[in-house]
């Protein structure tokens, strides 16, 4: 911690008791001054209690003067730490334009210097809105019930090209287990995206 640090942390240290000490003196005024109404009211005249009252408020008043002059010199010094330490940070800043052609490693030692990143070159992920332009794999789109933005779950149905090409396959000779292979193959099958969320259908993709 450095000496400016702890300037700072004692002057605030204090600015809290002397708050607290004039919230206290405040009260204590203000029941004074209640007490002294109400002996006036009653009409009982300058007693010593109510002269003892009186010497203690204007005792209150002058030791409030002097915590709001106390106060506004540790503020003024704080004021005065902040803008010293603003102004060293303002020093420090290092700013690289365009043009600049520094290397790493050449700055000055305590000095900051700030280097901006690269953008990744990963592109970022499509969204794709049209239901018709879907491919057979999970896609990012916003869902048509629930419009939330999500990523398709996908799950594959037997369609009528399955049942085409294994037509063909026994067709051409393929009868011992041979044409039952689009069953097995993802390819000869419909794809149909569903929400995540709501659960809702999307979209189907078929092969024809």
């Amino acid at each position: 911690m450095t000496a400016s640090e702890s300037d700072l942390k004692s002057i605030s240290t204090e600015l809290k008791h002397l708050s607290l000490k004039r919230q206290q003196l405040l009260e204590r005024r203000k029941i004074l001054c209640i007490f002294q109404e109400l002996r006036n009211r009653a009409e009982f005249g300058q007693t010593e209690e109510a002269a003892s009252n009186q010497y203690e408020i204007d005792n209150i008043d002058d030791k409030l003067t002097q915590l709001n002059k106390r106060s506004a010199g540790l503020q003024k010094s704080r004021n005065a730490i902040l803008n010293v330490s603003d102004k060293k940070n303002s020093m420090k800043e290092v700013r690289f334009t365009s043009n600049d052609k520094s290397v790493p490693g050449d700055c000055t030692p305590g000095i900051n210097v700030f280097y901006v990143e690269a953008p990744p070159t990963t592109p970022a992920p499509t969204v794709i809105l049209d239901v018709e332009s879907f491919p057979t794999c999970p896609c990012r789109t916003q869902c048509p019930e629930c419009r939330q933005f999500i990523v398709t779950e996908t799950f594959t149905t037997v369609s009528s090209v399955t049942w085409l090409v294994c037509i063909m396959t026994a067709l051409i000779g393929c009868v011992a287990g041979c044409c039952l292979i689009p069953f097995c193959l993802d390819r000869f099958k419909s794809t149909t995206h569903r929400c995540p969320k709501c659960r809702t259908s999307i979209k189907t993709v078929k092969k024809l």
